[in-house]
Order: C-alpha cells, then sequence, then structure tokens
C-alpha cells in the first residue's frame, strides 16, 4: 500500500468533513508528529547501567545566544526551535550520567503551534550534572548539560534555559525558553471539539506603556485549558493557545503596587484591570516573590511567580507552577525595563485564593 498517498488523500478529503479552520489545526499538527515520535520510551535503558531521569519538551525562540550554544553555523536563519531532551542516570545510584538533546529549527506557521515542514535537525548528547546557583538565586538547582546548556529546574516537571551569564533566558511575545516533563505535560487543545469559545485568535493590545508608573509589561503565548480553568472562565475544547500582555503599574513616587491590564485571548473584547499585590510563597519556595492580581466579581486571581527580573511563571491558586506542553509553556517574559517596587509588606501564599 503507498502510505504517502492514501495519506495526501486522507488530508485532501479533510477540509470537506471538519471545516477549513479545523482542517488547516490538523494538518500543522500532523507535520508535528514527525518530531515528537522522537520521544523514547520512558521505561528505555541504553543499557542495563542506565534508566531514564527525565524527558523533557518544548518550543523555543532561535537566535543567535541558541545558535553559539548548540554550536550552529552563524548563518541558520529560523523563528522557532523545538527541543527534545533525555537525561539519563545511573540506574543504582540515581546520579546523573548522559543526556541527548534532539532540536529542530525552522520558520513557524504564522497563528498555529509547531514547524512546518522545512526544518533542520540538531543533535547533541554528552555527560550531565546536577549543580547550584543562578545569577538572580545562588541555591538555584541547575542541571548542566555538558557542552550545550545549562537548565534551572523550577520543579521537577519545569526546567528553563539559561544564558551564559546563568540568567533566565529571556524569551519573545511567541515563546520562551521553558520545558516541560513529557509525561507531565498539558494535554493540548483538540481541534476536532466545539462547544464554549474559542479563544484561539490573538485580538489586539495596547501600545507598550512607559515612564515611571509602569513597573514593566509581560508578554508570552500559553497553552489555554489550564490558565482558563484557574480564571474559571469556559473555553472550548479546541483551545489551544493564548497570547497575553500584562502591564502592571506602580506608585511613581513609592514604586507600591498600584494597578494592571491584562490583555489576552481571553479578554478581547475589554481588558481585564484591578489591584496587584507583591506575595510571598508557591509551593517550590516558602520565600519565593509572588505577583498577585487581584480577581473579579467573576474570575478568579491570577499568580505569577518571579523567577528573576525578567521571567515570570503561571502558578495555580495553591502556588503551584502550571506546566505546559511541547508548543507553549505557561511563562511570561519582560517587554519594557523599569524598576522594581518596593517589598516591605509581604504576605503567605494562602492554600487557597478566591
Amino acid at each position: 500500500m503507498n502510505h504517502s498517498k492514501s495519506a495526501f488523500s486522507v488530508f485532501f478529503l479533510l477540509p470537506r468533513f471538519l471545516g477549513a479552520p479545523t482542517c488547516r489545526r490538523v494538518l500543522i499538527l500532523a507535520i508535528s508528529i514527525g518530531f515528537w515520535a522522537r520521544i523514547p520510551d520512558l521505561s528505555a535503558k541504553s543499557n542495563s547501567n542506565l534508566s531514564v531521569f527525565g524527558v523533557f519538551v518544548g518550543s523555543s525562540p532561535f537566535g543567535e545566544t541558541m545558535k553559539s550554544l548548540l554550536q550552529i553555523p552563524p548563518a541558520a536563519r529560523a523563528d522557532l526551535m523545538q527541543w527534545n531532551l533525555t537525561l539519563y542516570q545511573d540506574a543504582r545510584t540515581l546520579a546523573p550520567t548522559t543526556y541527548k538533546l534532539h532540536c529542530e529549527f525552522g520558520p513557524a506557521v504564522p497563528g498555529l503551534p509547531g514547524l512546518g515542514a522545512t526544518r533542520t535537525a540538531v543533535d547533541r548528547e554528552g555527560s550531565w550534572r546536577k549543580g547550584t546557583g543562578i545569577k538572580s538565586n545562588p541555591e538555584a538547582v541547575v542541571y548542566d548539560l555538558n557542552g550545550t546548556v545549562s537548565l534551572f529546574k523550577l520543579t521537577p516537571d519545569i526546567v528553563h534555559v539559561l544564558d551564559r551569564d546563568r540568567s533566565l533566558m529571556i524569551g519573545t511575545s511567541g515563546w520562551s525558553y521553558t520545558l516541560q516533563r513529557v509525561e507531565a505535560t498539558e494535554k493540548p487543545g483538540d481541534p476536532a471539539q466545539t462547544g464554549g469559545t474559542d479563544h484561539n485568535e490573538s485580538g489586539t493590545v495596547s501600545p507598550l506603556a512607559t515612564g515611571p508608573s509602569v513597573f514593566g509589561v509581560f508578554d508570552g503565548r500559553s497553552p489555554c485549558q489550564s490558565a482558563a480553568r484557574e480564571l474559571k472562565i469556559d473555553v472550548s475544547g479546541s483551545c489551544f493557545k493564548l497570547k497575553w500582555r500584562i502591564t502592571l503599574y506602580q506608585d511613581p513616587k513609592t514604586q507600591a503596587p498600584t494597578t494592571y491590564k491584562m490583555e489576552d485571548s481571553l479578554h478581547r473584547r475589554k481588558a481585564r484591570e484591578g489591584t496587584w499585590s507583591i506575595i510571598r510563597g508557591a509551593e517550590t519556595d516558602p520565600n519565593a516573590i509572588v505577583y498577585r492580581l487581584a480577581p473579579t466579581k467573576t474570575e478568579g486571581a491570577l499568580l505569577l511567580l518571579k523567577g528573576d527580573e525578567n521571567v515570570l511563571f503561571f502558578l495555580n491558586q495553591h502556588g503551584k507552577p502550571l506546566v505546559g506542553n511541547a508548543g507553549f509553556s505557561y511563562t511570561l517574559h519582560r517587554t519594557v525595563a523599569s524598576s522594581e517596587p518596593q517589598r516591605s509588606s509581604t504576605r503567605t501564599v494562602p492554600k487557597a485564593q478566591p
């Protein structure tokens, strides 16, 4: 049987049954299967002495720093890089041993996750070890991959790529440098499902706010389902991504937090606004700094964990970081640099926030 011809026939007929927009999403997801199919069986062992510590996946920007860290030719050009990292350990002692990193990069597909058909692969492998210390936290746990990159361990299921100065890599409005453990990832939205409201379209955002009253503007894209659940917003089963711009304001004299403006795919018609505060405590660290955006009458609070000056991670209402998927992560990046507010008044995150 000619499988390629059969597959082409199925793709050709899909629009007739699913409709053009849904069909387009299905086709892009199908193209990505070739990459994610490389994820190994978690029970597999390269030999009798090794076991799999974890497999991490994600999508990131493709820039000069990545080319340098991964020793990719300077002339290479791409929008997006997809990551598939396997860390191995000694089966008896559980000590770190080796890693295998498979990445693919190429042009992005506008409005949809993943790469198109044009892509280039790069493979790296070597030894890895556990260390400590990032620029903003000398006690943070780090996974150092010999010859390539270092990763900040946020949780056992979430790691973030470090820059050469050990700061967290700053992503773009489209992708971050956060990777997720495969078995913990959020299930992507199903393009064939209906019901609820479709929030995949981006909508528009205001021009970047500037001036002494601006604490910072944070942009990014995330998966849809967990964020909508935390904010108590109904979405369709097909919702797979959300676009975010969150502007935090401060008193220009005291630098105390004042108000926020949340512009995102869940609030396309009208931005959500309210007050925000700085609190302390998350599942990962009782002293962690958290930005709490107060709830509205109908929606839940939004909790953002400060990774460093430029990177924020979404938390659930119990202070646990949200795990993304292979396409997007629950990470935001500072777009406008400005000073931070005073931290003279803090409190512990309760077990639940309304």
